[in-house]
């Protein structure tokens, strides 16, 4: 049975990469509490409410666990305009939490690993680390920062065992628009639930096999 973190885990995809999971070890991190315990009773397992945008948060959670094999970096948010329409608060939230967070989380976990000499890390990033438009500027910029980050820190890592794969789903069926106030039509998006069977995949490869990028798709939005 592998310990395994997942942020952003109370709705959405991480809710679902949860049940997914079920039959592992999971801590559960998210800023919703209620969402998390009801969760967390479900699928028996610990969590706790954290602002991930704070580091003391993070390593005041991390000091209470005493082993990590897979942190699962999925906590995001959305920001939609250009960068003329997006407030300096709005700006810095978004890098904060889809950028910052997930590295701060990173950081936070690699002594487990090195200890352990093995590790899995799979950022949730999104198609829109590879894509370009002017509708979402700065959501676009946060997420090629962390195909960037990934990229940065593969291969390092990988020489002690530790895993990165960079994760980029498609358009999904979320609440993650609606959240940051826009209302759009997702049904025609991802299932979470099948979204979460190809993190388990991941999860599933062997020791020495890394997938350093996933991409996935629903056929529709091709």
């Amino acid at each position: 049975m592998k310990k395994i973190i997942i942020t952003g885990a109370s709705d959405g995809l991480g809710k679902a990469i949860a049940q997914e999971l079920r039959d592992e070890e999971l801590i559960l991190i998210s800023r919703d509490e209620n969402k998390l315990k009801i969760l967390s009773e479900e699928l028996n397992c610990k969590y706790y409410v954290c602002d991930l945008t704070d580091y003391n948060q993070i390593t005041d959670i991390i000091s209470k666990i005493d082993n990590v094999d897979i942190l699962i970096n999925n906590a995001g948010v959305w920001l939609a305009g250009d960068i003329e329409s997006n407030s300096f608060d709005q700006i810095s939230n978004c890098i904060d939490v889809n950028t910052k967070a997930p590295i701060y989380m990173t950081k936070a976990v690699l002594p487990f690993m090195r200890q352990n000499n093995k590790g899995l890390i799979i950022n949730v990033c999104s198609q829109s680390s590879f894509d370009n438009d002017d509708f979402s500027t700065v959501y676009n910029a946060s997420k090629w920062a962390m195909r960037g980050f990934n990229r940065s820190i593969q291969r390092t890592l990988s020489k002690e065992n530790i895993k990165v794969t960079g994760f980029y789903p498609g358009f999904m069926q979320t609440d993650l628009f609606k959240k940051a106030g826009n209302d759009y039509d997702t049904s025609t998006g991802l299932e979470t639930q099948k979204v979460a069977k190809a993190i388990r995949f991941i999860t599933e490869c062997e020791d020495d096999v890394i997938i350093p990028e996933f991409g996935i798709k629903d056929i529709e939005n091709y």
